[in-house]
This record gives structure tokens, sequence and C-alpha cells, in this order.
């Protein structure tokens, strides 16, 4: 399946998002922010589409803001 990258606000959500997904059972590959992401943060996260939902409900839970998603 195709990667989806997710942004956050600030490098520490994407560290914080990474550590969150983890302990959800998501794998989370920590890449640089791509040029047509529009974000503070110079870090993203890519995952597995087959998995979106379930990232994003384990960050909405933990109370980790999504700034968004580029698929």
């Amino acid at each position: 399946m195709a990667d989806v990258i997710l942004f956050f606000g600030t490098n520490a959500d994407t560290m914080i998002a990474t550590k969150t997904l983890k302990d959800a059972g998501v794998t989370a590959k920590m890449i640089p922010k791509p040029a047509n992401v529009s974000t503070t943060s110079n870090l993203c996260l890519s995952i597995d589409s087959g998995v979106e939902s379930q990232a994003k409900t384990a960050l909405a839970g933990a109370g980790v803001a999504l700034g968004g998603v580029v698929k």
C-alpha cells in the first residue's frame, strides 16, 4: 500500500506522535518534511495507508494535534 505522510506543528509534536503511534502498534518512520508541506516542523511521519485510521484515532486519544495529512 502507499505511504501517507502525517505532519505536525513542531518537531516535539512529531516526536511525541512517534511514541504514541509505537505504543498503539502503528509503525511510523520519521522523515524530513517534503517541500510541498507547509509547517514549522522540519520532520514528518510516514505510515502505511492501511493504518491511517488507527493512527488518527491513537493521536486523537493522546491529545496530539495532527497538522495534516499528505497522500
